[in-house]
């Protein structure tokens, strides 16, 4: 089942409109819900390297694209991590963001 045809699918089964857009809020909510929990324990593993190596993990990130860092496995973990990091924020803001009426 491609996902056009589940959307179709789902607004044809909704009562009305209100209905629809309530079923897909509550969806976005639970995404939304599950990028934050990840974001928490980014935060955790990303304040491990942080403690270890003295850095924050911004500075270090800024540092590392520079070149500035080395190879250490450690840092390409640390900098793999950070990306991710950055990935479930922004997916956060636009999730979090006041949707529009039409």
């Amino acid at each position: 089942m491609d996902i056009s045809y589940k959307l179709e699918l789902l607004k044809d089964i909704s009562d009305d409109e209100t209905d629809f857009d309530r079923i897909l809020g509550k969806l976005l909510d639970t995404v939304l819900s599950q990028h934050r929990l990840r974001v928490k324990r980014y935060e955790s593993d990303l304040q491990e390297f942080e403690n270890r190596y003295g850095l924050e993990s911004a500075a270090f990130y800024q540092r590392f694209e520079a070149g500035e860092m080395g190879d250490a496995m450690d840092y390409f973990e640390w900098a793999g991590l950070y990306e991710l990091y950055q990935k479930a924020q922004d997916k956060i803001r636009r999730l979090a963001r006041p949707q529009s009426k039409h």
